[in-house]
This record gives C-alpha cells, sequence and structure tokens, in this order.
C-alpha cells in the first residue's frame, strides 16, 4: 500500500521543529510512507529544502519528503493538489492518505471541503484509505469544538480522525499509568486517605512574541490547560481500568473530567515585555494559577494547585504529590518531613520518592532521603521523542495516545470560567513568579514545591 502524509502547514514552526525530524527517524527504522508538504512560502522543492530542511538530513527521508506550493485561497489548489497526489500514486492500487492538519482551526472548515474534492477525484483511480490529523488545541471554547468536531465528521469516521495532544506521547505520561497499576505498593497508597495534595508546576523559560499572531488567539489555558494539564489529571486520578487498551483508558479519563467541577480558583496574569516588538499592547494572559477537585470517591478532597506560564526564571516541568503526615503529630516532632513522590518531566524524566531515615551520628533523627529512578540511566538516553512515537502511533492505526471528543468536550467545560474572565490581568516583570502564585499558596496554606 502507498501511504502519504500531506503536511498542511508544511512551512511552520511545528513542522519545522518536530514532524519532520520525527519522520525521518521513522522513516530510517522502516516504517513506509512518503511526505508532501504544502506551503506558500516557497515556490518549489528545491527553494523548500534548502531553506527549511537540515544540512543534515539522511538521503532516505529525502527522498520520500516532497513539496507542493499551496494556498489554500488559491481556487485551483484543490487541483493542483489533485493532480499532485496522483502523479505520487501512478501504479498503485491501494493509498492511504494521511491529512495532517497543522493549522488553526478556523481553517478547518475550509480544509475538509478541499479535502472532500481531493477524496472524490483519487477514489476514480485506486482503493483509497484516509486518516485525518489535527492539533491542539481543537477548537477555542466547548462550542467552536463541537462545531469543528462537526466538520471533521462529514469526511471522516471517528476512527479516522486522530487528536493530537502530544504530550500523550511523553514516556512520562505512559509511566504514569505503569506506576499506578502495575506496583501494589503504590496502588494501596494512592488515594484521599493517604494524599493530602498535588502540586501540577510547568514553568516555560521562553515567550511568544515570535509567534504573537498565533498565541494572541490562545493564551494559556488554551496553550497547555484545557489539553495537557488535564490530560495530567486524569492520569494522576483516573480509576484502573479494565484494561490498558485505548478504550478502557478513554473511559476512565472521562469519568475524572466529568468529576471536576468548572474551574473557580484561579489568577492569570501576562509578562510586562509581551507585544512590545510588535508596537501595541497584548492583553493575553501567558500564566496562570488555579486549584481544582476531583470529585470522586478516592480523590474527593484532595486538591490539585496547578501553575503554568511563560517567561520564567527556569524551566521546571513537575508533579509533586504530598502525603499525609500523621506522624509528625504522633511522635510529637514537627521536624519530621512528609512523604512524597516527584514526577520530574523536564529537562530529564526522574521519578523520586521521598522518605525519612535516621541521620547518622545523632538520637533518633530522621533526615528525607530520595529513591530515584531515571529514564536515561536505566533505558537508556534514546527513548523516541513524543512526536515520533505519536505518528508512530498514526501509521499503525492505533489510537491510544489520543484524546477522545468526550475528553476533550469535558476539559473545555472545566476551563470555561478561565476563557469567559475579564477581570484584571496581573502584569509580571520576566523571570519572576507572578504575585498571584503566591497568594493562592497563601490562601490554601501550602507552599510551592519549587
Amino acid at each position: 500500500m502507498k501511504r502519504i502524509i500531506i503536511q498542511y502547514g508544511g512551512t511552520g514552526d511545528l513542522a519545522l521543529k518536530k514532524l519532520y525530524p520525527a519522520y525521518e527517524q521513522l522513516i530510517g527504522k522502516g516504517f513506509e510512507f512518503d511526505i508532501l508538504a504544502l506551503g506558500r512560502r516557497f515556490e518549489d522543492r528545491a527553494a523548500f529544502v534548502d531553506t527549511i530542511i537540515d544540512k543534515s538530513a539522511a538521503p532516505e527521508f529525502l527522498e520520500h519528503l516532497d513539496y507542493l506550493p499551496y494556498d489554500m485561497a488559491d481556487p485551483k489548489a484543490t487541483k493542483n493538489l489533485t493532480e499532485k497526489l496522483k502523479s505520487m500514486v501512478v501504479g498503485k492500487e491501494s493509498v492511504e492518505l494521511i491529512y495532517y492538519l497543522a493549522l488553526q482551526p478556523s481553517l478547518y472548515e475550509e480544509a475538509i471541503h478541499q479535502i472532500q474534492e481531493v477524496d472524490s477525484s483519487m477514489d476514480c483511480i485506486c482503493t483509497l484509505t484516509k486518516k485525518i490529523v489535527v492539533e491542539k488545541p481543537f477548537g477555542f471554547d466547548l462550542e467552536s469544538a463541537v462545531r469543528y468536531n462537526r466538520i471533521l465528521e462529514t469526511a471522516f469516521e471517528d476512527k479516522e480522525i486522530f487528536r493530537i495532544d502530544h504530550y500523550l506521547g511523553k514516556e512520562f505520561m505512559q509511566n504514569l499509568l505503569i506506576m499506578r497499576f502495575h506496583n501494589d505498593i503504590i496502588r494501596s497508597i494512592w488515594d484521599k486517605d493517604s494524599i493530602e495534595s498535588i502540586q501540577i508546576i510547568f514553568d516555560e523559560t521562553h515567550g511568544v512574541d515570535q509567534r504573537l499572531g498565533f498565541y494572541e488567539k490562545i493564551g494559556v489555558v488554551r496553550d497547555t490547560i484545557q489539553n495537557h494539564i488535564m490530560q495530567i489529571v486524569t492520569y494522576l486520578t483516573m480509576n484502573e481500568p479494565a484494561s490498558l487498551s485505548s478504550e478502557d483508558i478513554a473511559v476512565e479519563k472521562v469519568k475524572v473530567l466529568k468529576a471536576i467541577s468548572s474551574v473557580e480558583e484561579f489568577s492569570m496574569g501576562r509578562y510586562e515585555s509581551l507585544g512590545a516588538n510588535s508596537g501595541h499592547v497584548v492583553d493575553v494572559p501567558t500564566y496562570a494559577a488555579l486549584k481544582l477537585y476531583v470529585n470522586t470517591y478516592l480523590f474527593a478532597n484532595i486538591p490539585i494547585y496547578v501553575r503554568t506560564g511563560k517567561m520564567q526564571a527556569e524551566a521546571k516541568s513537575l508533579i509533586y504529590v504530598k502525603f499525609k503526615n500523621t506522624t509528625k503529630d504522633v511522635m510529637h516532632d514537627q521536624s519530621i518531613a512528609e512523604n512524597a513522590v516527584i514526577i520530574n518531566i523536564h529537562p530529564e524524566l526522574t521519578i523520586d520518592i521521598s522518605v525519612n531515615l535516621k541521620q547518622p551520628n545523632t538520637s533518633w533523627k530522621s533526615k528525607p532521603v530520595r529513591f530515584r529512578f531515571n529514564q536515561a540511566e536505566t533505558f537508556g538516553a534514546n527513548t523516541p521523542e513524543a512526536y515520533e512515537q505519536i505518528l508512530q502511533k498514526i501509521l499503525q492505526g492505533d489510537k491510544s495516545l489520543f484524546p477522545t471528543m468526550r475528553e476533550i468536550t469535558e476539559s473545555w467545560r472545566i476551563v470555561t470560567p478561565m476563557l469567559e474572565h475579564d477581570d484584571h490581568t496581573e502584569v509580571y516583570p520576566v523571570r519572576t513568579l507572578p504575585r498571584f502564585a503566591n497568594q493562592l499558596a497563601d490562601n490554601n496554606n501550602f507552599t510551592w514545591y519549587i
């Protein structure tokens, strides 16, 4: 079977930084497919390859990479794409087309209309199967997500639709489920009887000025909270699925999301230099802090504190699970530290379990120590990147790393109050934590782990 990935947004940052390297790795591992990049920046393939593709790219990858100048507003766009695809599948009886929409959701409707025209023209020369891939955020709010999904379903069945949240392709996400459900010692303490609170921290050092036109329509809620953060919460608090199949995992994730009330305690802000280079003030939130609860029998009353945003002093991505500390009261020693599980996501994947052991040369004085798992040290540094794993699953038709539409709609419901927020937005100096993040901690009598 001839397989072609039609890469919409073929000259954009996502394709350049993530997709083309992943395609190259997969082709190097023996996966057979061609990539047809679509874009407006270049007139021909030579200019595209010389400018966009890394000079060290493998020859076998370049052999499978083609380019078509493509402007969706051009009346001849669909005809040109159809003719190009037909030339690529000459003599093939069976063809699979994978449409990868690295586009703003507002362009989906026109893209789907054009894809339907292409499909109808291709059907007459070969047996055609197809898939479509869409990036997060899927929509801009609950209403638009439902509308865009209806548009997709006019041309594709649900089994053919792959909605990407690339965090599900990261090893730490998959390790969360294995850690929780393949270890009886963890399973027995992972509930409201043992856990006091959970922190999710996603601090990034970079800003968004280089892609301000896109980010101005997105903001921090749509960029990370509605998708990445909500998916992490489901993995941390879902009940054990009947199996680790995509269908059974999705059932339990939806239960978690339905059990989360819409966010009420939150604050947002933007870094002070946002939009300075563009000459106008851009009042879009780039940082947020919030509290939520998962109202299920196993996790009710465990506060989950989240902070995430741009232009911080250090890049930090971690999950801190703090366990209740009854020992310090029973032993009348407030110096006894709590137990915790610390999952570091960036810059390297580590999982630490913090316990208390006797400090040498003391009279029964304990000190917190950590037992650490390091992904690179244990399994090697060359584990696949998230997009490589995700693209491999798409090629294989495996939907285990992709959120369902029910998950997406519930996530939009949860963050709707944040999207409708029109109160004062704090302006924070770059490389500093916004004041409201510390205020959230003060109001709830906790301390951020880091």
